[in-house]
């Protein structure tokens, strides 16, 4: 048995969650100054503060003159800071953003004077794949969790290697992260209760010291701990008893490859219930959240693509200001949304600023772009670093139907009547504040024209001819002054020209612009055609069901039926878990179907599918569902694009009902599957029908999903953090069950179906429910697929082509990206930025095989990791090969 326990002093800080960010600051702020103080008086005494930069620099906005005496604990190694700016829920967000997270976190610490080498994930809902290959990308060789090791680990320690071979070895804390707790909870007791804990761990320990952390959510130091040990250890007792750092602690281990050898191997995602809740349901609560953290992900990584190709201005404090916010979202009860409504507020608001910010860059730079040709053009830029054909809905103006160039697809008219109103004499110089320079109704002016007792102006997107304000204001006071009594009424219009949205194609490569017009947009020869009840092009055909599913068959004989049934299950659980509720009570049938066709081909078929379904409108005191139903109509949107082999989807409904879980279905070709795939976090990972459990919780085998999820040759492309489930359908194939959104009114039950325990205090959360809130959610579906397909189709799918019109004069050459980009093959171009002065590009392999890169691109490339040190200086990219889950980063002058 050991004759050490090493004690860790900690907090885990909860930044938000039962209460808002600014609630929780408050105490936090409190609580350090407190700590500061104990730790200046006892150079002994250590502190871990969670592992995550962001609590400090709360603290740090609030106390700006306690910085140097931080830093001074920070550079002692009294107190230990980062790596993470935020503890993530590593589910919750896509890979990028974990590896800015770290970047963030790092740059934080540092400022401070150092930062904790340590991968410290204590409450995290299970741990992604690609975990170990990114902390050990940054340097970062220990790691120390709680949740979701598997039962057949029994030592305190473990070599957790990522899909690629990456391992970095892992402090698993087998009793939490509290651990320590009950040795000092009653004064007095230590000499009883530390031989105890002592003997209690030694099956997990050995001869190693034990870890005790000590420590719990938002809680401060015991003020005396250092003059407790001191006494305790004068008497010469065993176990001995040491205060330290976590880092200081694990820092007495070996991580190189000899070392993590001969400990055991946990390989990829952690996902067991073994030994503590993994609270799955936060995946599928408050779907919203997951929305607007995917797009905002979406719309920043493009724009940084869009600014590294083709911006000529300083945007980097704005992308460091996104990226602040979109991180600090990430947090494993931020979200996640398993805090109160406030909190999912909050969040929201600061997922939105990222994506706005986003918005605003990629805005600047188009137009600045643009004037590089007429109006008559638009440029497009792709995202995605594979070469596409675009399809980018554009407005035409003056448009003759019957005219049109074959590689035009008419949408809908827009509204030419933009203003038509009566008006006295007197309020006619109320016109004059509607214009400025040119521009009224957010049209430019091109003419006038006065008639009797009338005023009509001609107004378009863009100017032609001379406007000249001055002149038509002397013409309006005249009129003004001619009627003495300003009673005379004027019929004032503002007519703009026939415009029509239309769809346009066109070719482009990977991060690069292509200009398109009607007469030069590319002519399609997959068109697509549509009916009443079907859609189809030469890679597929879908047909829509009586029931309002539908059939999908591929040209390579591959096909699936019923596809996008929705089933209606009652939930009584709460936030962080499902609550099942009697089976027969679920909801299939619509009470009534209606297909109409929204678009015709032959760029892009729509079909519009309304079901309206009618729900039990909540539960009952006993906690079964209500025999009084609310309507819920859903419009399901399938499209077909020309020459794209998977079928898009799009599915709204404005929820009516509460306390309950829907699901969309996707047979998968076949029965009995043995298991299901999904993509996200840098890796593509294998799970069973089955998870693993022995806790007290039920293992649903709900998994999450950020870009997609199989079984069999079926793929469905998702767009956010999507819960789904590999699930039997009675007398059909398999299905994906993915689920659209849940509605609870509990953050947490005390009583609960599936889980022994509380996973929280019992607090109404009626924002959850979700009633009268739009859901909308975007999907694909492959069949006949293999992953690599999936890989490539998800990066399609995830990156919609930018869009601007031209505002030049003329029409010049398309504006070159700063190096051209060729990416064929099965690897995914990831990011693309300015760092500093020098591009840097991030590839990632989501398949279970090496792969070639398959890139290139001209100038001198270097390898470096993911902190941006040097692998290797003279790195040939064209003849670059992936391990399988491997990244690789490359950085070029500029």
């Amino acid at each position: 048995m050991t004759s050490e326990i090493v004690v860790v002093p900690h907090t885990h800080w909860d930044r938000e969650w039962y209460e808002p960010h600014d609630v929780f600051r408050l105490r936090l702020v409190h609580m350090l100054d407190r700590l500061i103080g104990i730790l200046e008086a006892e150079p002994e005494y250590r502190f871990t503060l969670d592992g995550q930069a962001a609590a400090i620099e709360d603290y740090l906005e609030m106390r700006p003159e306690m910085r140097d005496r931080v830093m001074a604990l920070v550079q002692r190694e009294q107190l230990s800071v980062g790596p993470f700016l935020i503890l993530l829920d590593e589910f919750g967000c896509d890979g990028e953003t974990i590896i800015r997270n770290l970047e963030l976190g790092r740059a934080a610490s540092a400022r401070l004077g150092r930062t904790m080498p340590v991968g410290y994930l204590p409450d995290m809902f299970g741990h992604a794949a690609q975990m170990p290959q990114i902390l050990a990308g940054f340097g970062i060789r220990h790691s120390a969790l709680w949740r979701g090791v598997p039962a057949d680990v029994a030592e305190h320690a473990f070599a957790w290697v990522a899909p690629n071979g990456d391992a970095v070895r892992c402090e698993y804390l087998f009793d939490g992260y509290g651990n320590g707790l009950d040795m000092f909870a009653l004064p007095g007791q230590l000499p009883a209760l530390a031989p105890d804990y002592a003997a209690r761990t030694a099956s997990w320990y050995g001869d190693d010291p034990v870890l005790a952390m000590l420590g719990t959510d938002h809680s401060a130091p015991p003020e005396d701990l250092a003059e407790v040990i001191r006494d305790y250890d004068a008497t010469g007792r065993e176990p001995h008893l040491s205060i330290a750092t976590l880092d200081g602690h694990l820092s007495r281990y070996a991580t190189d490859a000899a070392a993590l050898a001969v400990l055991p191997q946990v390989h990829g995602e952690m996902r067991s219930h073994a030994r503590g809740n993994l609270l799955p349901g936060v995946f599928s609560i408050r779907t919203n959240l997951k929305r607007e953290m995917a797009r905002s992900e979406q719309a920043l990584t493009a724009a940084e693509r869009l600014d590294l190709m083709f911006g000529s201005r300083d945007h980097r404090s704005f992308f460091d200001t996104a990226w602040y916010r979109l991180v600090e979202s990430t947090a494993h009860d931020s979200v996640t949304g398993c805090g109160v409504d406030a909190t999912a507020e909050q969040v929201g608001t600061r997922i939105h600023t990222a994506g706005h910010i986003a918005r605003g860059v990629i805005d600047t730079v188009l137009r600045d772009v643009s004037a590089a040709v007429s109006p008559a053009q638009h440029l497009v830029f792709n995202p995605s670093g594979f070469a596409r054909r675009a399809q980018v809905e554009v407005t035409l103006h003056g448009v003759d139907a019957a005219a049109l160039p074959a590689g035009v697809q008419l949408l809908d008219p827009l509204p030419t009547v933009l203003g038509d109103e009566r008006m006295r004499s007197a309020d006619l110089p109320k016109i004059l504040r509607r214009i400025h320079g040119r521009e009224l109704f957010g049209q430019q002016i091109n003419g006038y024209e006065w008639g009797e007792q009338s005023l009509r102006f001609q107004v378009a997107e863009s100017p032609e001819g001379v406007w000249d304000l001055a002149a038509f204001t002397v013409e309006l006071e005249e009129r003004v002054a001619a009627d003495a009594g300003g009673d005379d009424l004027w019929h004032v219009e503002t007519i703009a020209d026939a415009r029509h949205r239309a769809l346009l194609a066109v070719d482009v490569d990977g991060l690069a612009l292509a200009a398109v017009a009607e007469a030069t947009a590319a002519v399609s020869d997959d068109p697509v055609t549509v009916t009443t009840g079907s859609l189809s092009n030469a890679a597929l055909t879908v047909t829509v069901n009586a029931d309002g599913t539908v059939r999908i068959d591929g040209a390579d004989g591959s096909s699936i039926d019923g596809a996008l049934a929705l089933v209606d299950d009652g939930d009584c659980g709460d936030s962080y878990n499902y609550g099942p509720v009697d089976p027969a009570s679920a909801v299939r049938n619509a009470s009534s179907v209606d297909v109409a066709v929204i678009e015709e081909g032959p760029l892009r078929g729509r079909l519009r599918i309304r079901r309206v379904y009618d729900l039990p409108v909540g539960l009952t005191e006993d906690r079964t569902r209500s025999s009084e139903t609310v309507p819920l109509v859903t419009e399901t949107t399938i499209e077909l694009r020309e020459g794209e082999g998977f079928l898009r989807v799009g599915i709204d409904y404005v929820n009516t009902a509460s306390d309950h879980r829907l699901r969309v279905l996707v047979p998968v070709g076949g029965a009995e599957l043995d298991a299901s795939r999904s993509a996200g976090q840098y890796a593509t990972t294998v799970r069973g029908r089955e998870a693993e459990g022995g806790w007290g919780e039920f293992p649903l085998p709900t998994y999450p999903a950020y870009r997609f999820a199989a079984a069999g040759s079926t793929a469905v492309l998702v767009q956010k953090l999507s819960e789904y489930e590999l699930v039997s359908t009675p007398g059909a194939s398999d299905a994906l069950a993915v689920t659209l959104s849940r509605s609870v009114g509990m953050m947490s039950v005390n009583v609960h179906p599936l889980r022994d325990e509380p996973a929280g205090s019992e607090i109404p959360v009626p924002g959850a429910q979700y009633l009268g809130v739009a859901v909308h959610t975007d999907l694909a579906i492959l069949v006949g697929a293999d992953d690599a397909t999936a890989v490539r189709a998800a990066d399609l799918f995830r990156h919609d082509p930018l869009v601007v019109r031209g505002s030049g004069e003329t029409d010049g050459p398309v504006p070159e990206a700063a190096f051209p980009v060729e990416l064929s093959g099965d690897v995914v171009l990831e990011s693309a930025r300015r760092v500093g002065d020098a591009a840097e590009l991030r590839f990632v392999n989501y398949l279970s095989d090496a792969r070639d890169v398959a890139f290139s691109a001209p100038g001198s490339w270097t390898r470096v990791d993911l902190a941006g040190e040097v692998q290797e200086a003279a790195f040939d990219a064209s003849s670059a090969r992936t391990d399988a889950g491997a990244m690789l980063s490359i950085r070029r002058s500029l």
